[in-house]
């Protein structure tokens, strides 16, 4: 494997190999050579930080130094819903959630995400947003908009085989509409593996969008698996959508 910085290492041993199957190496080791430059110069970071703020994330607040405070699961509820507020409303997105970027002052948790975000494609995005959707509101006419239009399913493949994929990623969510999660490492790289599996089966090629929604997801997992909470997923993504919604007119154009 090409050598990469050793946050990038730490990453990569929680996804699957079979993500070099995936990702083209050539695109691979641009996009980490753009994203380790992020990291050390925080080139950009002040306009992610900007957008991110004008979401009004209530007992939030993005900062430059953290204040000493010890980690409890309830943070994890605020942690998933900074991740889903980014994932809903902006395509410049931080990328970095682990533990040590958190704390908490009075009744806001505080992140300090440093330098390493990416700006995700358009209809990439906008079709991660509608599976999330399509998923939490039991809608599966719009889960499988969003797979088709993220890149994750072919429009001219066969019933069958769109089904094979579309049900390895519901799988992924782990029966999040109707129970409390409690997210460990574990399970997300089993979960992995079966999507990577099904992926490299299926002969789809990836691109660095999946590569930042992995990098998101490992830093994610990593936490919430840390802090061993059991969280209302389903709950705090529709409470985000419910506030946003409220927030913003034209928040997401979801129309068939």
């Amino acid at each position: 494997m090409f050598s990469v910085p050793p946050f990038f290492k730490d990453i990569f041993r929680h996804l699957p190999s079979a993500l070099l199957d995936l990702i083209s190496w050539k695109e691979m080791i641009y996009e980490v050579g753009i994203l380790s430059n992020r990291i050390l110069t925080n080139k950009g970071a002040t306009e992610v930080s900007n957008e991110l703020k004008k979401l009004n994330i209530d007992h939030f607040e993005l900062v430059s130094q953290l204040k000493d405070s010890v980690p409890n699961p309830d943070w994890g509820n605020k942690i998933l819903m900074i991740y889903f507020y980014q994932i809903m409303n902006n395509s410049q997105l931080f990328l970095d959630f682990r533990l040590k970027l958190f704390s908490q002052s009075e009744n806001k948790i505080q992140w300090s995400p440093g330098g390493l975000w990416a700006q995700m494609d358009h209809d990439f995005i906008s079709g991660i947003r509608k599976v999330y959707q399509g998923y939490y509101f039991n809608d599966d006419a719009l889960f499988i908009k969003g797979m088709l239009e993220s890149g994750l399913v072919k429009r001219e493949w066969s019933e069958e085989k769109k089904n094979e994929v579309i049900e390895v990623f519901k799988k992924h969510f782990s029966n999040g509409r109707n129970e409390r999660i409690t997210f460990t490492m574990e399970d997300f790289q089993n979960s992995f593996a079966k999507i990577f599996q099904t992926l490299v089966k299926n002969k789809i090629q990836l691109d660095k969008n999946f590569l930042y929604l992995g990098i998101m997801l490992v830093t994610l997992y990593l936490t919430l698996d840390e802090l061993a909470g059991e969280y209302d997923v389903s709950s705090i993504f529709k409470d985000c959508v419910d506030h946003s919604s409220r927030k913003q007119n034209d928040f997401l154009n979801l129309s068939p």
